[in-house]
């Protein structure tokens, strides 16, 4: 690790030149440990280092690690200011080493406007091309397509699926570092598992390690990303609950048209029944008046028949649901029945 006072050119040589490989996690993590200590004017001394350097140096190892810290110093520090302003001084000179992608996705992550966080994902799948199996670039294109997620793009069920299995992969294999834990719990709530995606969180929070210079912005973001998934799952326990009234309230409505129109049809049968007994009892009153009895009686049959036929009629119209078909038949025929046996006899008596 890199002492507070000795960040001469000659020690800043001597331990950038021991670095692992640029294309390894190891590279990032050491260069992470440096930017953690680093104080601001041996930021200046590294920012004037790599100024006086990268115009007459072709860009090696060692200038790339000076860009990496001051990048990393600037990012941890919420300085997005001084960290594009980097990316834009130096940048250009590195964009053949792999890890550069991957450096431009954090910066356009945290600009955060719409088309930087498109920008984002897309460097951030071009650096897991490069480098597949290096940990902070996996973690970073989880993060990015759960923070794209957060902020209301369409992003597909398959590509949250594939930012899980990454997280669960990069989790695997460095257990020890916090904030992997906060993405997985971000993308978890991003599924639908609210209970896993707070123990995910808090776990962030109890592991992260209270001797950082950003120990309190790197706490305070694991608390906002807790709130938020607390009031997402508030919002679809609420939702779920709407949802679940208005199927209630449908299910009512179809059950009272349903008995409205049975209520209908009720009435309706009820009115032509009450309409046949005064037909009836009006006809009755004609037919009796110069029939003798016999005659009398057999015309009332046959008007009773017919007054029962045009009722099951009457009701088979109006009628939503025929329950019992077989009475109605036998009903039927048997009205059928009186009628033509009575004019037969009223025939014969004739």
């Amino acid at each position: 690790m890199m002492e507070a006072t000795s960040l001469s050119e000659q020690s800043l040589i001597e331990k950038l030149d021991n670095l692992p490989e640029h294309t390894t996690r190891d590279f990032e993590l050491k260069l992470t440990k440096i930017a953690e200590t680093l104080e601001e004017t041996e930021y200046s001394q590294l920012l004037l280092y790599l100024e006086n350097r990268i115009a007459s140096q072709t860009a090696n190892q060692i200038l790339f690690a000076s860009f990496v810290i001051l990048t990393i110093y600037a990012r941890r520090m919420k300085n997005i200011s001084q960290f594009r302003e980097i990316v834009e001084r130096f940048g250009e000179k590195f964009i053949d080493f792999p890890l550069y992608p991957h450096i431009l996705s954090l910066l356009y992550k945290e600009i955060g406007t719409n088309d930087a966080i498109e920008q984002a994902v897309a460097f951030a799948r071009e650096a897991t091309q490069n480098l597949p199996n290096q940990v902070g670039v996996l973690h970073n294109y989880a993060e990015a397509v759960v923070h794209i997620k957060e902020h209301g793009f369409m992003v597909s069920q398959e590509e949250l699926q594939e930012a899980y299995t990454y997280i669960n992969r990069v989790v695997h294999l460095s257990p020890r570092y916090a904030k992997f834990h906060c993405t997985r719990g971000r993308i978890l709530a991003a599924l639908g598992k609210f209970n896993e995606a707070k123990e995910a969180i808090r776990k962030a929070i109890d592991m992260e390690e209270s001797s950082k210079k950003d120990y309190a912005i790197r706490i305070n973001d694991y608390l906002y990303h807790l709130s938020r998934v607390q009031t997402n799952e508030f919002s679809q326990v609420f939702s779920d609950k709407i949802a679940l009234t208005e199927k209630s309230f449908d299910e009512a409505k179809d059950e009272i048209d349903q008995s409205i129109s049975k209520l209908k049809s009720e009435n309706l049968q009820m009115l032509g029944f009450f309409t046949a007994i005064i037909s009836f009892t009006i006809g009755s009153f004609n037919i009796l008046g110069d029939k003798n009895f016999l005659e009398s009686a057999l015309l009332i049959l046959i008007l009773s028949g017919a007054l029962v036929l045009a009722f099951v009629g009457f009701g088979l119209l109006f009628q939503t649901k025929n329950q019992h078909p077989w009475r109605t038949v036998i009903i039927s025929l048997l009205s059928l029945g009186v009628i033509v046996g009575s004019m037969a006899a009223y025939y014969f008596i004739n």
